[in-house]
């Protein structure tokens, strides 16, 4: 999701009052580098305008330390219970949730995905025969983003089911194990081959392998959790956090709707650390854990991505490998970072999320883990290309409506008319002009970004407004052109 830049708020808060106490063995934050790392956190989410934030540091042996400040979208304040959304934080959940059923044996990562989900079918028929579960794991398996199954919502029945029958059409983009290319569609699959797998629905398998014995008992796995639970999140309208209830969709607990409070999400980055263990209890061994977290799909020389986990070296040079994963979901921003050669890990929970502020909020997680590591974050700042697509569009449906009016004024003063052919090339001009840049507004510029318009408002309200505005004003300056030219057309010709 793709074009990332903010207008930068400042919160009207202070940051300090109202943080919940530390877990460990003092009242008070230990005057370490981690307490480094809550500041600047507090200081991320002044910068980004963030409402509210939750965040804790994680150990193999533990959480070491926790916090919570601001508000929700509701008002009230944000606490270590507060639920949130964590997006594609999701899929290393899944991904853990698929390898309980690997070492069973009930599940193979090098058999064909048809073996266990008979229904899966794409446009072509041999690629689909050979998708593998590792290739949905590993997002190489040709399925391209933005095929609409996702962000479905009010969905009744059978959703997993409908879902995967809705790929039946797409066309994949390259064959199957050839390369990387993230796709949430992919653990969609994933969520309905666990089903097939299991005999139970998803969210059940969930629970009862993943979420029970790692404790992660707030954990949000449906449309009714999410409505007696989740509080409003916020999207950025004109660069400040503006409140809205978002909706949920039945399959996205696989891909991107799971969600729960920061101690659920701790636990499970203990686990991760620990080889697959919190507390006594164990959801996996501890070679696959590390299995899991090994890169194999080629993403860039430094980055590579796993069995639901991002692997990259951007912390190398302090002596450790960085294990991430990122997600958003209307209205929030979630990140998971581990640092396995550390034994520490940090996560972060944000109620705000917009597809233009994506790489600010990203900051806050990425940058947190580099302080954890022993180093110095980069800084960042807000840029110029969001406010100034804000502007451009503004000027765009101004000077549409402006030459809509203009052309409706001008045949009155226009005393000649004139030839027909010079009336239907201009014509023809301007209507071809109009729909290359409703085409635009309406298509390209929300596929740039991996969404379309009608989901685009959850992300990027502001944005969304103005590019229906433009397709709005661009039809009606063809139309006015249309009218008239065909009134010209019929008027008779008179000679200059």
């Amino acid at each position: 999701m793709p074009l990332h830049v903010t207008a930068s708020a400042v919160l009207g808060l202070s940051l300090t009052v109202g943080a919940s106490a530390t877990v460990g063995t003092t009242a008070s934050p230990p005057q370490t580098r981690e307490t480094t790392t809550a500041d600047f956190l507090a200081r991320r989410m002044a910068e980004s305008g963030v409402p509210g934030m939750a965040y804790a540091i994680v150990g193999a042996d533990g959480i070491h330390e926790m916090g919570a400040w601001g508000t929700d979208g509701d008002g009230d304040d944000v606490t270590t219970d507060t639920p949130f959304l964590w997006g594609s934080v999701s899929k290393p959940v899944t991904a853990t949730a698929v390898m309980t059923l690997v070492e069973d044996g009930t599940v193979d990562l090098g058999e064909p995905v048809r073996t266990y989900l008979p229904a899966f079918r794409l446009a072509d028929t041999d690629a689909a025969r050979q998708v593998t579960v590792r290739h949905l794991l590993t997002q190489t398996s040709g399925i391209p983003e933005g095929t609409g199954v996702t962000d479905r919502f009010g969905q009744d029945g059978d959703p997993y089911r409908s879902a995967v029958a809705g790929l039946a059409d797409v066309e994949p983009k390259f064959a199957p194990g050839t390369r990387h290319e993230y796709a949430s569609e992919n653990y969609l699959v994933l969520g309905a081959l666990v089903e097939a797998v299991s005999g139970m629905s998803y969210t059940r398998y969930l629970r009862e392998n993943v979420l029970g014995p790692l404790d992660m008992d707030g954990a949000v796995t449906s449309p009714e959790g999410a409505d007696q639970r989740l509080p409003a999140g916020h999207r950025y309208v004109a660069g400040q956090a503006v409140a809205f209830d978002a909706p949920y969709d039945p399959t996205g607990p696989s891909y991107g709707y799971l969600g729960g409070t920061i101690t659920d999400l701790a636990h499970f980055a203990v686990a991760q650390l620990a080889e697959g263990r919190y507390g006594d209890s164990r959801v996996l061994d501890a070679g696959t854990v590390s299995r899991m977290q090994q890169g194999t799909a080629h993403i860039s020389d430094t980055h590579c991505y796993g069995l639901g986990w991002r692997d990259d070296d951007r912390n190398t040079d302090l002596g450790t490998s960085t294990v991430w994963h990122l997600g958003a979901a209307p209205g929030y921003q979630a990140g998971v970072v581990l640092l396995p050669e550390k034994e520490l890990g940090i996560v972060v929970l944000q109620n705000v999320y917009g597809f233009f502020q994506d790489s600010e909020l990203a900051a806050a997680q990425l940058g947190a883990a580099r302080i954890l590591a022993g180093g110095d974050p980069a800084e960042r700042s807000g840029g110029a290309a969001y406010p100034a697509l804000l502007a451009g569009l503004t000027v765009l449906v101004a000077a549409l409506a402006a030459l809509t009016g203009w052309s409706l004024w001008r045949p009155r003063r226009d005393r000649h008319a004139r030839s027909r052919a010079r009336l239907a090339i201009t014509t023809v001009s301007w209507c071809v002009s109009c729909a290359a840049v409703a085409f635009a507004a309406g298509v390209l510029l929300p596929w740039s970004v991996g969404t379309d318009l009608g989901v685009m408002p959850l992300y990027a309200p502001d944005v969304a407004w103005l590019l229906v505005a433009v397709v709005i004003t661009a039809s009606a300056l063809a139309l006015t052109r249309l009218g008239v030219a065909l009134v010209r057309w019929r008027r008779p010709r008179v000679a200059r």
